[in-house]
């Protein structure tokens, strides 16, 4: 029964993330024709005819964005580990330095049948760990130091196994996918709200559509995307934590590692943009130290679930 209950909770998930995904086209196309409608034709035009026409000049900026879009896309997809790497100061951890890390990551691969990834540091004392690599035979586990000094055996295991998880589930990418898009539509906005045309009134005209259009895309690349992109990165992490369970078949161990994670997962060097790729947020949340009151719900700012949440979640595994 628990283990069927898993099941239908990473499928719920999953389902909840393409639909999440499937919003950003959404939100840009139905925008986008609607300001076409409204602003680019005329008002006395039956109505039929105006969404007719905007669909055509919709079809027409798609056509434009498209491979401004890929370009980007493929920049991003072909130096996805130096966007990591570079943020984060990891460095690479070979077997000879640390066997016993290398024996647990190798016992995961081996009986989910992935390849071994390579196994990256960084040298801090916030506890903290993320997975990247396009492909399972291009992928890396970074640890900090602060956790494999700080947790024991089955918790090191159960954190390498959520970020394998992340790693088959392609997560890496997808969330690389998010941010790029939300980028493009940032700076096209921008773009858009500063184009200039003639002063007759047919130019005028489209003027106005081009700065229409920029404020809704800035509105979308700075407001509603990123809280999209938000709630994706949490779903994914719930999706990981179940990941862990499904493959060492322990819970608490999960829930364990969490907890001694919890309010000490600051990474220094962590850049805000790759928040999202670790197994905790890598800014400072020490609650104690900051005065804070401890959090127990995640919010619409926030790209993890907190630790309360997923620990709830966890105890029905």
């Amino acid at each position: 029964m628990a283990y069927q209950w898993l099941i239908s909770f990473k499928q719920s998930n999953e389902r909840k993330s393409i639909f999440l995904m499937l919003l950003f086209p959404i939100f840009l196309f139905v925008i986008c024709l609607l300001i076409i409608t409204l602003f680019a034709t005329e008002s006395a035009v039956p109505l039929s005819q105006r969404i007719n026409e905007a669909l055509v000049l919709n079809k027409q900026i798609f056509l434009f964005l498209g491979p401004i879009i890929v370009i980007r896309g493929l920049i991003t997809f072909f130096f996805q580990k130096q966007i990591m790497f570079g943020f984060s100061g990891a460095k690479e951890l070979t077997r000879k330095d640390n066997p016993e890390i290398y024996n647990i990551v190798e016992n995961l691969c081996i009986s989910r049948g992935l390849p071994m990834p390579k196994i990256w540091i960084i040298e801090t004392d916030g506890l903290n760990a993320f997975a990247t690599g396009r492909r399972t035979s291009d992928a890396r586990v970074v640890f900090t130091k602060g956790l494999l000094e700080t947790l024991n055996k089955r918790e090191i295991e159960a954190v390498a196994a959520h970020e394998l998880s992340h790693i088959t589930n392609k997560d890496s990418m997808l969330m690389l996918i998010t941010v790029v898009f939300i980028g493009i539509i940032s700076v096209l906005g921008e773009v858009l709200i500063r184009v200039r045309f003639g002063g007759n009134n047919k130019d005028n005209r489209l003027q106005m559509l081009m700065v229409l259009v920029g404020l809704a895309f800035l509105l979308l690349g700075y407001l509603i995307y990123p809280l999209i992109r938000l709630a994706i990165s949490r779903k994914r992490e719930y999706l990981a934590d179940a990941g862990s369970v499904e493959l060492t078949k322990d819970n608490q161990a999960m829930i364990s590692a969490l907890q001694k994670i919890a309010g000490h997962s600051a990474v220094p060097s962590a850049n805000k943009n790759i928040a999202m790729f670790f197994i905790e947020s890598p800014s400072v949340k020490d609650e104690e130290v900051m005065g804070m009151k401890k959090k127990t719900r995640s919010s619409l700012r926030d790209t993890h679930p907190s630790i309360d949440e997923r620990i709830s979640v966890l105890q029905h595994f």
